[in-house]
């Protein structure tokens, strides 16, 4: 039997690169090296160790791709989803992103791609086309878009809201260990209190990402979350390429009302419990300085 493999999605794009060994080595060397102002070594410095594709729509940069550079001279292929920069995607838990999130689909046509490598650049140009077999309108493309970017803008709104609220709890769960280190008996009500806002700040968190769920295996919330709102709207958006119908806009409206109720009670818990709970901590003497004791013998 024949067996192959379906062309994978995306825009390919072959480089060459002429890999200078003198020159990696230099840029390990000098990264080991320490100066005074590091700041100013860091701007003046010129790095070999990664690639950074660019893409733009006319001068609006659009995408950062970057990859490490390769070890090898030779020709090389990135690949670009013909995609825009995305937003922060909402999370439990607060973490650095080392590559850029992909975002909505670009537009049909002429954008510009540099490379750069060191002090090294090459540019060229790329046509996205629509599908061939569609015939789709500049109205439709435009409406589609706008409305993707719509949700995008909405789900970095809901990924701030969440990161607030995440890092909320990594305050009251520090002042919880803290105290009861320091006195446990002394700040038995504020521990409790520390519990209770952590108890409340998870149920504001699931109204965004549901319940935490630790079983093991395929396991479902029975509630419609705002993310899953937004997955939802995203996905029939994006698939609509003759124009949104009633559908899709009804769709968008239910993430968009699910996303005002969720930031209402966001507001109400920082306004409310959240200040009520800020004043508590603040009022407490935490020093971590005892009564010293006088120890002697006869």
């Amino acid at each position: 039997m024949y067996n192959g493999e379906n062309k994978s999605g995306g825009a390919h794009i072959s480089y060459f690169v002429k890999v200078d060994k003198t020159k990696e080595k230099m840029s390990k060397e000098e990264s080991k090296d320490k100066e005074d102002n590091e700041e100013e070594k860091e701007e003046s410095k010129v790095k070999w160790d990664s690639i950074k594709l660019k893409i733009y729509d006319g001068d609006r940069l659009i995408r950062t791709l970057k990859r490490k550079a390769p070890k090898e001279t030779g020709i090389h292929k990135m690949r670009w989803f013909m995609d825009e920069a995305g937003v922060s995607r909402p999370s439990r838990n607060i973490r650095k992103r080392n590559n850029e999130p992909g975002g909505v689909s670009v537009k049909p046509g002429t954008y510009k791609l540099v490379m750069h490598y060191g002090d090294q650049s090459s540019e060229e140009m790329i046509t996205v086309k629509s599908d061939p077999r569609l015939n789709v309108s500049t109205t439709s493309i435009n409406e589609v878009y706008d409305a993707s970017k719509d949700i995008e803008s909405m789900r970095q709104i809901a990924a701030d809201a969440i990161k607030q609220l995440v890092e909320s709890k990594k305050v009251a769960e520090k002042y919880q260990k803290e105290l009861k280190t320091l006195d446990k008996d002394k700040f038995k009500d504020n521990i409790k209190s520390s519990k209770d806002i952590i108890k409340k700040i998870d149920k504001v968190i699931a109204i965004y990402l549901g319940k935490e769920d630790k079983r093991q295996g395929i396991t479902r919330n029975p509630e419609v979350t705002v993310m899953q709102r937004f997955g939802t709207a995203g996905r029939y958006v994006g698939s609509r390429k003759s124009g949104l119908t009633s559908t899709e806009q009804t769709l968008v409206k239910h993430a968009k009302d699910a996303l005002k109720n969720a930031l209402s009670k966001t507001n109400t818990f920082f306004n409310e419990e959240w200040k009520t709970y800020e004043s508590g901590i603040k009022e407490l003497d935490v020093s971590p300085f005892k009564e010293i004791k006088i120890f002697k013998i006869d």
